[in-house]
């Protein structure tokens, strides 16, 4: 309870510890909820409203910049620069899906039902199927260190969804184990 303490200190007030949060599949992803407040001053109010300067809210002409629109190309390029060894746009009718994948995970891989990354709590063949029909493009992403490349889907899907791409979906397929033995992750982009 050293953090709730620390908070105390810093000023927050109504400090509390609320639940434990994170995933089932690992210690690593266990957190907890604290809720606190830092409660107003008039002092914090007018220190803030001192360093506010109103002039960068003007516009400095009637015309504001046209902002670069991103493409799901430039998007591919993000991953590389992130650490990706390779990124492709490819088109998902050139996906398979195949029911001998599920197959190889629940009669062999070590990690059948661990997780909800893992059979059987994944989406059935169908499912799978009738979501790739609403995506025209993805982009492929393959690296040599597994958890990181999930890293960069993730991280990527967050920067697509920031510059327009609503219906960004990061999804990895990674080697039994999962860890830095390799992989590859596919980015639905558009």
């Amino acid at each position: 309870m050293e953090f709730l303490a620390g908070l105390n200190e810093a000023g927050f007030v109504d400090v509390e510890r609320v639940s434990e949060t994170g995933f089932k599949s690992s210690p690593k992803t266990k957190g907890v909820l604290i809720r606190a407040r830092k409660p107003e001053t008039e002092d914090m109010n007018s220190q803030m409203l001192k360093q506010f300067d109103i002039s960068r809210m003007q516009p400095e002409s009637s015309n504001p910049p046209a902002q670069k629109t991103v493409t799901i190309d430039d998007m591919a390029s993000l991953a590389l620069e992130m650490g990706a060894k390779k990124s492709k746009v490819i088109d998902t009718d050139s996906i398979v899906v195949e029911k001998w994948v599920k197959w190889k995970c629940v009669y062999g891989c070590p990690m059948y039902g661990k997780d909800g990354y893992h059979p059987p709590e994944t989406p059935d063949i169908d499912e799978v199927k009738e979501v790739m029909v609403e995506y025209s493009r993805a982009i492929l992403l393959c690296g040599e260190d597994g958890q990181m490349l999930t890293e960069i889907a993730c991280r990527l899907e967050g920067e697509a969804y920031q510059n327009g791409f609503y219906k960004a979906f990061a999804l990895t397929a990674l080697s039994a184990g999962g860890g830095p033995s390799g992989g590859t992750s596919s980015f639905g982009g558009t």
